[in-house]
Order: structure tokens, then sequence, then C-alpha cells
């Protein structure tokens, strides 16, 4: 009997998501962002056996990623990167990047075999998020504890030596939060504190606007195509502390530049048709 009731429920349900997934947006965004977190666990912990005995190396990332790859098909998303030729494989900087969701994860992703060795600042939250933040610290992510100031100082000068001395690059988010408004909010002192600090170049990163397909307060996550543009790597040498509100300032004026004008290039209204009710909304 039991057995009949799960058959009936598995029918229905064969018969009702793939009307839900093509007539209700809402629906297709909660499905795919489930997919794409499910699938995320489950490549943490598959790739554990494989990474574990080499905890640390920024390289288990190149292994980590391999499963990940499959999301941006099965999300729809397309990633179009620009200024390949200003990434230098095996030299040390800063990277800073960006942030308007969770889906910046996949950019990266699709993007870390051209850095080779490339570790990612985290705040130390996401390390207790098992069985992702695990094998994230397996991959080299480096966890600050923003409630420490004092012990996020050490680690930010933990994580220079490391690049410094392996020729890593360090990824970071300036703005230290998500943002999906048109204007990138002011950007936080810490990678640039590192970079002057290390003599360390600053390759700035520039995600276009997601807004073309997604929008959680619309309830769409429609496919999307990404321009992801690599700045020229913009020196540090010569530069004291004193020059940091001006390199923040330029840093931040090149991105914003950029990110306008690939935005530009990529927005279009939602390709699925989305009620009238929301759409007014949005």
């Amino acid at each position: 009997m039991m057995f009949l009731d799960f058959t009936n429920i598995l029918i229905i349900l064969i018969i009702i998501l793939p009307f839900l997934y093509e007539y209700s947006p809402r629906f297709r965004l909660y499905l795919k962002f489930f997919v794409y977190y499910m699938t995320v666990m489950t490549a943490s912990v598959l790739c554990i056996p494989f990474i574990i005995w080499r905890p640390g190396n920024v390289r288990n990332t190149l292994l980590a990623t391999i499963p990940l790859r499959v999301l941006n098909p099965l999300l729809g998303l397309h990633w179009e990167v620009r200024g390949v030729e200003h990434i230098t494989p095996d030299r040390a900087a800063i990277v800073v990047a960006n942030h308007q969701s969770s889906l910046d994860f996949l950019g990266m992703v699709y993007m870390w075999p051209l850095f080779q060795k490339m570790s990612a600042i985290a705040k130390k939250e996401i390390l207790y998020a098992i069985p992702f933040g695990p094998t994230a610290w397996l991959c080299g992510t480096r966890f600050i504890d923003r409630s420490n100031p004092a012990r996020a100082k050490q680690s930010m000068n933990d994580a220079m030596e490391y690049v410094t001395e392996h020729k890593v690059k360090l990824w970071i988010f300036p703005e230290g939060t998500r943002n999906t408004e048109d204007e990138f909010l002011p950007f936080k002192k810490g990678a640039f504190h590192l970079a002057l600090s290390g003599n360390l170049p600053i390759l700035p990163i520039v995600y276009s606007s997601y807004k073309g397909f997604l929008s959680h307060k619309a309830g769409v996550f429609n496919p999307g195509n990404v321009i992801v543009t690599c700045l020229p790597a913009i020196p540090t040498e010569g530069l004291t502390m004193d020059d940091m509100p001006r390199l923040m300032d330029d840093v931040r004026q090149q991105m914003m530049a950029v990110f306008t004008e690939t935005s530009s290039q990529v927005q279009q209204p939602y390709p699925m048709e989305i009620p009238v009710a929301v759409r007014k909304e949005s």
C-alpha cells in the first residue's frame, strides 16, 4: 500500500514539476538555487577523498571544481571572459571583484583553470557550512573572523605571506557583501592594505550585472549571459599607505566604468514571460 502511495506521488510530481518549471518563474528560481546548492554540497563530499592528502593546497581547487562545471549548462548560464591576457598564472597578486550573488562562485569556478594557483578570502562562518566549508579549507581558502579585528588582521597578514611565498593569487570581494545595485558599495581597505604591504599588483575583475536574468524580488532566474572582464594589473611598487585612498578610488572607478559598459551589453528584458503584477513590483 505504501509502495502504491509513493508511486502515485512520484507520478503526480513527474506531471506537475515540468508544468511548474515552465509556467512559474518563482518555482524555477527556487528549483535552480536548490539544484545549485545541492550540487555544490554533493561535489564537496565526493572530492574530499581525493584532496584530503594535501590539506590547504590551492591546487586542490582545480580538482574540486571539475564536477561543478556541469552547473552552468544546467542553470542556463554562459560566461564570457575578456582580458584573459592580463592573467599571469605564476605571479602573486590581489584579485578584487564585485559581488552580486552566490552565483559569483560559478564565475570563479569557470575561471579557476586560468589562474592555476588561487585562494580566496571568506568569512569564518562559511567554514562551518558543512560539507562545503571544510572542503573549501582543504582547497586553501583563507577564513577571516570579522568579529575579532585583531584575529582578522593576523589572518590577513598570514594570507599575504602565503600568497607572496607561493606566488598565489588571492581573490577578495572588496565590497564586503553582496550588492545588486547599479553602483558599487564603498570598498573596504583589506585588499588594498595587503597589496600595499606586500607590493603586490591588484588585478581587478568585473562581473556584468545579473539583472537581465536574475531577480529575487521578482522571483526570476532565467538563462543568462555574464561578461567577466579581467582588467590590466595595477602595480603598487613605490606606493605607501598614504596612497591607499587614491588607489581604492582609482580601482573602483575603473571597475565601475567596465561594469556599466558590459552590463549594457548583456541587459535585456526577462526572456521568459513573468506575471504582470510581479513585473510592476520589480
